[in-house]
């Protein structure tokens, strides 16, 4: 009976935080203009992946305007903002089940994106793959000359 009891709120503590998760994306969504390209990322810096327990900093959309990439975790403050044209964009190594890839500044710094969805029995990363897909065709396509 214990077992059954546990299983069922470890399935609505799963389901409150995909609702909640969701519910923030549209919510910050809201705020963004119209995109290219938008889907729910988890962000690391590059001085917590692969550091700690805890993979990722924060959550929220991460979206394509133009040539910028726009990352927002918090309603109540402004986009991390990337130039597509100044950064590159590579897979990294898959970790923790994960796949993974970067956005490499101009001065080196790195920041990671997984947008990875819990499954029963695995994480899907399908949408880290045509996120990754997109914004590397993005910057091949901003990198040609004119």
């Amino acid at each position: 009976m214990g077992a059954i009891v546990g299983g069922l709120i470890g399935l609505l503590t799963a389901l409150a935080i995909m609702f909640f998760k969701n519910r923030k994306f549209k919510k910050l969504m809201s705020t963004a203009p119209q995109a290219e390209y938008a889907a729910l990322y988890h962000y690391a810096h590059y001085s917590r992946y692969k550091k700690s327990l805890k993979f990722y900093d924060s959550f929220g959309p991460l979206y394509v305007i133009g040539n910028n990439l726009y990352y927002k975790a918090d309603a109540n403050k402004e986009p991390m903002v990337l130039d597509l044209t100044q950064c590159t964009v590579q897979p990294e190594p898959d970790w923790r089940m994960l796949k993974w890839f970067s956005v490499t500044t101009p001065v080196g710094e790195k920041h990671y994106f997984n947008s990875h969805v819990m499954g029963a029995f695995k994480g899907d990363s399908s949408e880290t793959d045509k996120g990754l897909a997109f914004l590397q065709a993005k910057t091949r396509g901003a990198k040609q000359p004119s």
